[in-house]
């Protein structure tokens, strides 16, 4: 495509005026002036742009010598910085015991504008999407999963519905889409007949399935089946290796397990580059959860504990959290614990891989929680480690802004600063394209054409000590 005509799509201006459930209910002109504009669709950056703002709706684009300012509008001066769309963290719990204490607002101070919950009581989440979205409380969008979907685990999850046959599993995924969820989640001991039910019956109310890779499956199976995203990188041993030792390993306590599994894993073996051929080629999307995987297998309690995040967490909640035991499903044997790590960095190769291959990746912490995983900062780490992992600046980028609003369906009104998008931007102090940390680096978020600003966000919460 010639360079010029890409251009003219990102500059182009059109009108729209519809303004939709949830705007900010005010038809205030705001024009964002003098930034550069980062199209993430293909990393090119525009400078001098001007975006037009009207209610919850970007309403214009463009340069600022071809586009008009309305008159009257509130201008904001972005010259000298760099202009993106808001991002996303498609795996965080926040529908549990502990929503009520936790600091939502620490999500947009980190530029993160919508959120996902794959697994949470489904009721909290319903109560939690709707005092945000009435403005009773501040924090991103949120779309939620509801319950897990499980079969029968050694050990049940919060906010889990059992469905140990295909009438139970066609039954809780009937329950979870009429309570208005947007995805349903399956768990990792969920047969394949179960699976086979829950996805038919998600089909039928247009509904994503997504999940862990169900223990008895392998990652091809899943997506042969139907599920349009998998959560973490869980690789079966019966995807690689002989039936009999998978068998000794897949059904381990999840550390133990993965620890094992990856000490076996060749990611340069034909069997991988297979896999990974295969994920390129289907439209799943692939959410790595690097974050919660640093936490488990290279970070310490201690770590988490000491992180300077932890300041902007309630005194009470942090306490609650340092009180209560780590899972033992989540404990890794002393012996263990140098393979734990090479696995990881092996992880890490693995989702390079898909991102040269075109895999789509997305952004996801399993937060929240302390240190790392604190509501935003964690996708600001994310965003780290993926360009660790080998990805390029706009490719992890891309994978908390355009591949995060396909995965939802939303891909034509979130994820892109364009006219007739959700007006959901950040606003940084440097170019993220030339240094990822540079994403931590933000002026103004704006939700929905709502403005706010980093430092107001965290005024009230904790000090320092």
């Amino acid at each position: 495509m010639p360079r010029i005509f890409i251009f003219s799509l990102v500059v182009c201006s059109i009108a729209f005026a519809q303004i939709t459930k949830g705007s900010s209910g005010s038809l205030e002109d705001i024009a964002i002036v003098g930034g550069t504009l980062i199209d993430v669709r293909n990393g090119q950056e525009i400078p001098d742009t001007v975006v037009l703002v009207n209610g919850d709706r970007i309403t214009q684009v463009g340069t600022r010598e071809k586009l008009q300012i309305p008159r009257g509008a509130n201008v904001i001066d972005a010259r000298g910085k760099w202009i993106l769309p808001g991002l996303m963290d498609m795996h965080a719990h926040v529908s549990n015991e502990d929503s009520d204490a936790l600091p939502l607002e620490l999500y947009l101070a980190n530029g993160v504008t919508t959120i996902r919950d794959p697994g949470g009581y489904v009721s909290v989440s319903r109560l939690l999407a709707d005092d945000i979205e009435s403005g009773k409380r501040i924090g991103p969008r949120l779309f939620f999963c509801g319950d897990f979907l499980d079969g029968m685990p050694p050990l049940v999850a919060q906010g889990t519905l059992l469905v140990d046959t295909p009438e139970r599993a066609r039954s809780a995924a009937t329950f979870l889409a009429d309570q208005g969820v947007y995805c349903l989640k399956i768990y990792n001991n969920v047969k394949e007949p179960e699976v086979k039910e829950i996805i038919a019956t998600a089909r039928a109310r247009n509904l994503p399935v997504i999940g862990h890779v169900p223990r008895t499956m392998t990652m091809k199976q899943a997506v042969e089946a139907g599920f349009s995203s998998l959560e973490h990188i869980r690789i079966t041993g019966r995807e690689l290796l002989l039936l009999d030792e998978a068998n000794k390993i897949d059904f381990k306590p999840f550390a133990t397990r993965e620890t094992l599994l990856w000490q076996r894993f060749d990611v340069q073996s034909d069997k991988m580059k297979e896999l990974v051929s295969f994920l390129a080629a289907h439209t799943v999307f692939l959410d790595p959860t690097l974050t919660v995987d640093e936490d488990t297998f290279l970070l310490s309690r201690d770590d988490q504990i000491n992180d300077p995040n932890n300041r902007f967490l309630p005194p009470k909640l942090l306490d609650k959290w340092k009180q209560e035991a780590t899972p033992e499903f989540y404990k890794l044997a002393p012996e263990l614990k140098l393979a734990g790590a090479e696995g990881f960095e092996k992880r890490k190769k693995f989702i390079a891989m898909c991102a040269k291959a075109g895999v789509r990746i997305i952004t996801g912490t399993d937060g929240a929680g302390w240190g790392t995983l604190l509501p935003g900062f964690g996708v600001q780490h994310e965003l780290q480690l993926l360009v660790a992992s080998g990805l390029t600046p706009q490719q992890a980028i891309q994978a908390a802004t355009i591949n995060p609003a396909e995965a939802l369906g939303r891909g034509r009104e979130l994820g892109q600063v364009s006219p007739g998008f959700l007006a959901d931007l950040v606003v940084l102090e440097a170019d993220p394209l030339k240094e990822i940390g540079n994403m931590s680096r933000i002026t103004l978020v704006m939700k929905a054409g709502h403005r706010y600003y980093p430092a107001d966000l965290t005024k009230h919460l904790p000090v320092p000590h």
